[in-house]
């Protein structure tokens, strides 16, 4: 085991920092995971439409956006770690809430608090492998942490479906209470402050204008902002409307549909473990290329089929595994090299990257909501869009203009 910074607190071993490193990032799965197969309960119960219960999915991801965009500044001012306890404990608060709530109103307000009490965690983690560890081996890491984190979205799913119908979907939340108090015994316990490089005025408003202004004037890091909006965006598409297709539409049971979600999540698993045993070989652009190129053939059948009236289990499935074999096997790269150029402002980068694709995401599910727009059409249009989208993106942007440097 070798780290790139020195401590005087005592470093956990790396397979300790790996599975702590993957709680933190596992907020945002486990929070929308967890409760997506009791979609079309809580309507019921909740005397509430489906697209109100969407809201409460898209009100987090935008909340969880722009919070990002505050926790990685702070995270550079005052440290890793008093960022991550102060922001766990306002998500312990707000998952009580929600478990509490009794209008689809209320539930919306809490889930908005919720995510603000998230956003923390990806940030962190992202920013601590940025200070452990040199490029090619924050690749590496982050594909590690994302294998780890893969196991979120086939747990989260099934367990969210056997508790919704033991126990309704109030459970849920007291699910995600336990799983809040679990990761800031255990920061506080395990993880080191790893930012030894403090920065006073990294939350100053100019300089976090500036900071951001820099990295976006960079074409490769914009790239990546660009690639990493559509790599998300197709995933936002299946989270807020495979539940209506699979479970409103097909049929299928909530234990089915978290079966079926677990399935499609081992595809992200299994690009997330390639990745990280062969990014020391081909390199992080290449692994990029592949996986965008994956995604876009995953997106692309996914709209021919659905275009076509091929509706059924399978249809969809199939090229989902496919999508998300390719988003596991970018993903961790695309963070990696975005990030890896700024190592004094890692939380800031970190913290735009995870603005941007989280935004996008939240604001495309909010047009989609208020306009009512047939499930099956989501599907059809925004994984195929996207999964275009963020391969044609890295290639014109970064791809081509690295190997015409190159031949330069």
């Amino acid at each position: 085991m070798s780290y790139s910074i020195k401590s005087d607190t005592p470093m956990p071993g790396r397979l300790a920092m790996t599975l702590l490193l993957g709680l933190l990032v596992s907020f945002a799965p486990m929070t929308i995971d967890l409760y997506l197969p009791a979609f079309p309960i809580m309507a019921g119960d909740l005397m509430t439409d489906a697209e109100s219960i969407q809201l409460t999915l898209s009100v987090y991801m935008v909340g969880f956006a722009i919070a990002q965009t505050i926790y990685g500044p702070i995270s550079d001012r005052f440290g890793r770690k008093p960022t991550i306890v102060f922001a766990t404990c306002i998500y312990l608060v707000t998952s009580v809430a929600c478990a509490l709530a009794t209008s689809v109103e209320q539930l919306i307000i809490f889930r908005l608090f919720q995510s603000i009490g998230a956003a923390a965690g990806p940030v962190v983690a992202r920013a601590v492998v940025r200070d452990m560890f040199t490029r090619e081996e924050a690749a590496r890491m982050y594909s590690v942490v994302t294998t780890v984190v893969a196991i979120a979205p086939v747990i989260a799913p099934v367990l969210g479906g056997f508790i919704v119908i033991w126990f309704g979907w109030r459970a849920n939340f007291w699910i995600l209470t336990g799983f809040g108090a679990t990761a800031m015994l255990l920061v506080i316990v395990m993880l080191p402050e790893t930012n030894k490089s403090l920065d006073p005025s990294a939350t100053r408003i100019t300089r976090m204008l500036a900071n951001f202004a820099t990295m976006l004037s960079n074409k490769s890091y914009a790239g990546y902002v660009l690639t990493i909006i559509g790599n998300f965006s197709g995933l936002f598409a299946y989270l807020l409307g495979a539940s209506f297709v699979l479970v409103g539409q097909l049929d299928m049971s909530p234990i089915a549909f978290g079966l079926s979600f677990g399935f499609a999540s081992v595809g992200f698993m299994s690009g997330a473990f390639l990745g990280s045993r062969i990014v020391r070989q081909v390199g992080i652009e290449r692994m990029c290329l592949t996986g965008t190129f994956c995604s876009a053939v995953g997106g692309a059948a996914m709209f021919g089929l659905i275009l076509s009236d091929v509706i059924s289990i399978w249809s969809i499935i199939l090229p989902t595994v496919v999508y998300f074999f390719g988003m596991g096997m970018s993903q961790p790269n695309i963070q990696a090299g975005a990030i890896s150029p700024y190592p004094h402002m890692a939380g800031a980068a970190a913290s735009l990257l995870g603005l941007a694709q989280y935004v996008s995401a939240g604001v495309l599910s909010m047009v989609l909501a208020i306009f009512a727009f047939d499930q099956t059409f989501l599907l059809a249009t925004i994984m195929g869009g996207s999964g275009v989208f963020a391969f044609v993106a890295f290639l014109l942007m970064i791809w081509i203009p690295m190997k015409r440097d190159a031949a330069i």
